[in-house]
């Protein structure tokens, strides 16, 4: 039998053998499952796959019946991720109005921890007695059925990932450890999230900055119901136009520009601005 190989190291000890079995670690850690579940989450980035593999592993951290994921740069939000565990079409209903219709300027609990000025993460848990707008608490939990949210902010100094995973009415409220394995997972989803965008979604095409007419063609012959300006409006949407910016540009009120984009949206059957996105993509 061959006898161990020994090392002299500094100072003159030696170790008895080179090889030390740890394989017992890994099995004893609590969180060895959400470890493999974040792999997986990695290894489908860019892929198809990618989106029910962070529901499974953010559903390993906590009991979630939502979640609603978006971006904040400066004067623009747009959508990053939505899921809800019964109902798809809610989950996108409910992230387009967020982002749309500027429920973010009446959310109370990214109020909050933007005013903390932290970099970094900083979270909170809010239920829905405890939301004084009646519009903001009516949309986003007495319709959707959803009793509270934890919100978690992770910012830089030149933009903000804001996630919020919701409960439903009558579900009992995140534990402590469901907190901190959310906390823990969330900068990495942050990053796994912007990174799978990158590779399949919009901003792909913002970074060709394409000019609005090239969009309007996209969008004339995928909906030839659009009228002149809606799809004026909708181009400009998808080439990263602010809803300001969309009114100066066709000398318009932006009152018209909200206008425009909900008539076009309601033919479109879509309702945020991802989906906008994937349609002018899908070509």
């Amino acid at each position: 039998m061959e006898a161990p190989v020994s090392l002299q190291g500094s100072g003159g000890r030696s170790s008895a053998t080179v090889w030390q079995d740890y394989s017992e670690v890994a099995a004893r850690m609590d969180d060895s499952d959400l470890s493999r579940r974040l792999a997986a989450v990695v290894a489908a980035i860019g892929q198809d796959g990618f989106e029910p593999r962070l529901v499974e592993l953010l559903g390993a951290a906590a009991n979630l019946d939502q979640i609603n994921v978006v971006s904040l740069e400066d004067d623009r939000t747009r959508p990053l991720f939505s899921w809800h565990r019964i109902r798809p079409d809610m989950a996108s209903f409910l992230i387009g109005q967020y982002v749309s219709e500027r429920f973010y300027q009446q959310d109370p609990t990214l109020d909050r921890l933007m005013r903390s000025k932290r970099l970094g993460l900083c979270l909170g848990l809010m239920r829905r007695g405890q939301i004084e707008d009646d519009s903001y608490r009516r949309v986003f939990f007495d319709d959707a059925q959803l009793e509270g949210k934890l919100s978690i902010l992770d910012q830089t100094p030149s933009h903000a990932i804001y996630q919020n995973y919701y409960f439903a009415a009558g579900a009992e409220a995140f534990s402590l450890r469901e907190v901190e394995n959310l906390a823990r997972l969330a900068e990495t989803a942050s990053q796994c999230i912007l990174r799978h965008m990158e590779l399949r979604t919009p901003s792909m095409l913002a970074r060709r900055t394409p000019h609005p007419g090239v969009v309007s063609k996209i969008l004339a012959r995928r909906a030839p119901s659009l009228a002149v300006r809606e799809l004026e409006v909708c181009s400009r949407i998808v080439t990263g136009y602010t809803t300001e910016a969309i009114a100066l540009d066709l000398g318009i009120t932006s009152n018209s520009v909200a206008t425009y984009r909900k008539r076009a949206y309601a033919k479109l059957k879509i309702c945020s601005q991802h989906q906008l996105f994937l349609l002018c993509l899908d070509t």
